[in-house]
């Protein structure tokens, strides 16, 4: 067995100082600043071991020698919960038990980094304030046991909001694994627990070692990030696509996503030097260039897009407020949706975290994510199931890239437009479906109970749209793709010089901001050989495109193998 001290990448006590102290003016971007956060010390419980004073026999008799390390904690304490945190908190034992799945509020990921938070009550009318070691063993399915340490200065019961009264323990990715079990138990540390009554066993949670509850689950997403090469009106600017901003958007995505990994790269610049990315109707207009170039690359339709710009810093205005970023639409889990797998926004606006946090949320809109309400912020179509009051996160929370905690009464979820943000464990939940969903497909042992492979829907070929009703533009190419649900009041006729071929439905997909959406139709049998234009029959004007001015990403045999 080895013994270890609390890890995490770096020693652990980085998290107290990265959780913030009351007393400092100025504690950490994204730290812990509740009311209730008073521990004036604030490396307070993130020691190692040592003494903090002569110790004494079992006799109460001062020895000088180090106190014994096995002897049980004593004076009435217990551990009153444990979370597992690996973005969000998740129980994993209350109240001297287990937590079993049915108390589980988010699942926990394989392969991840993630903090275990040991919460612990105290007997006031007879505890002593003194040093507490806490030990985690970790037991591996191929049974190994990793021991982590951690003393800390236990004066009253734990808060949520006070990082300096409990125990924080940093468990590597690679002992999360699919059957890794947990036990906690308490010992003294130091002096003043002498005369105190003896306990025949140490403070244990879970009497015996339990599961964690590691899924198996395979969670990858694949990221293209594309820079704008931008030459405006008043402003050039080349988005600096080196490794190290490559490596601020990972993370951030990465932390607030349930992944084990995440494969994000950048493509090379793409040239913008016939738009105002100032104003609105330009913006609108680039998010359909995006739409197009990803559908150029013929890409794994679970492949997500991001055209990052930066026109200097300028507000790009609409109703008063500043477009950060966009999405051409909140995309259902099938392949048939690829062409919404894409998004844009700027990188710069006041600071560069409006870029990294600006690309969580439009991604998450790809990902099938609505907006969520907070005070003060009015975002269109909020989710109106979302469970905390304020758009509040619900839980805290945990970056195992960053090592800051975030509060879970004043962070935000992602989705808002309220700051500073962070993920919850429902939206945790929610991209945990559609990330399994879309990594499944990469899967080629997947298999149905019958041993056979899952058949999965092939994409068709089919026209896209990006239409802006507000400044009257559309947008049209062809790609592989589908339709689920055809919208009424809305259809297409390709046509043959003046004949119609074929009036088709299609379906309608409102962006995440602004009035426009995406269409998408079938394409005909014969497209590729007869169809000379197309007319688009909106509810409130009428489109209309020729072959020329709509390129093909679609491999012309598409049309006959899906039909």
């Amino acid at each position: 067995m080895s013994k270890l001290t609390s890890l995490l990448f770096l020693p652990i006590a980085a998290l107290a100082v990265a959780c913030g102290n009351p007393a400092d003016p100025t504690p950490e971007a994204g730290s812990d600043t509740d009311e209730d956060a008073t521990d004036s010390d604030p490396s307070a419980g993130t020691s190692t071991g040592g003494d903090s004073g002569e110790d004494s026999d079992e006799t109460g008799a001062t020895t000088g020698e180090p106190a014994d390390p096995d002897v049980p904690a004593r004076g009435g304490i217990m551990v009153s919960l444990v979370e597992a945190n690996p973005g969000v908190a998740v129980p994993i034992g209350a109240n001297g038990a287990w937590v079993g799945p049915e108390g589980r509020n988010a699942p926990l990921v394989k392969g991840r980094n993630t903090v275990v938070r040991v919460y612990v009550d105290v007997d006031e009318s007879t505890w002593i304030p003194r040093d507490i070691e806490a030990r985690l063993s970790i037991h591996l399915p191929d049974g190994t046991v990793e021991v982590l340490d951690e003393v800390t200065t236990i004066s009253t019961d734990s808060s949520t909001s006070s990082m300096q009264s409990g125990f924080l323990f940093g468990v590597l990715g690679e002992w999360m694994v699919p059957g890794v079990r947990y036990q906690i138990e308490l010992f003294e540390a130091g002096t003043g627990w002498e005369g105190l009554p003896p306990v025949e066993q140490a403070p244990v949670i879970p009497p015996q070692p339990e599961y964690i509850g590691v899924e198996a689950t395979e969670l990858a997403m694949k990221v293209v990030l594309v820079p704008v090469s931008y030459s405006g009106p008043s402003c050039t600017r080349d988005v600096d696509a080196s490794e190290e901003t490559l490596q601020r958007y990972a993370d951030a995505m990465y932390q607030q996503n349930p992944l084990e990994t995440l494969d994000i790269r950048w493509d090379p610049p793409y040239v913008v030097d016939d738009l105002d990315l100032r104003d609105g109707g330009d913006f609108f207009a680039l998010l359909g260039r995006a739409q197009a170039y990803r559908a150029s690359q013929a890409p794994d339709p679970n492949t997500y897009y991001y055209l990052l710009f930066d026109n200097c810093g300028a507000c790009v205005s609409e109703s008063g407020g500043c477009l950060l970023g966009v999405a051409g639409g909140i995309p259902n889990d099938s392949q048939g949706a690829a062409p919404m797998r894409v998004a844009i926004g700027t990188q710069y606006l006041g600071n560069d975290e409006v870029g990294v946090d600006t690309f969580v949320h439009e991604l998450g809109h790809t990902q099938g994510r609505q907006h969520v309400a907070c005070p003060g912020a009015a975002a269109a179509g909020p989710d109106v199931t979302y469970p905390y009051e304020g758009g509040t996160i619900g839980v805290w929370g945990f970056g195992v890239r960053d090592f800051q905690i975030r509060s879970a009464s004043s962070h935000t979820d992602y989705m808002s437009y309220c700051s500073p943000t962070w993920v919850s464990d429902w939206q945790w939940n929610a991209t945990y479906d559609r990330i399994r969903t879309l990594t499944s497909w990469d899967m080629a042992d997947a298999s149905g109970s019958d041993g056979q492979p899952i058949p999965q829907p092939v994409p068709q070929p089919i026209l896209v749209g990006s239409v802006d009703p507000a400044s009257g533009r559309a947008q049209w190419w062809t790609e592989r793709g589908g339709i689920t649900a055809p919208t009424e009041g809305h259809a297409l006729r390709f046509l043959a010089g003046d004949t119609v071929l074929e009036v088709g439905d299609v379906q309608i997909d409102a962006w995440s901001e602004g009035s426009g959406y995406t269409v998408r139709a079938p394409l005909p049998a014969g497209y590729d050989d007869e169809v000379t234009a197309i007319e688009y029959l909106a509810p409130e004007r009428a489109y209309t495109a020729s072959r020329s001015q709509m390129p093909s990403y679609h491999r012309p045999d598409d049309l006959v193998t899906n039909q």
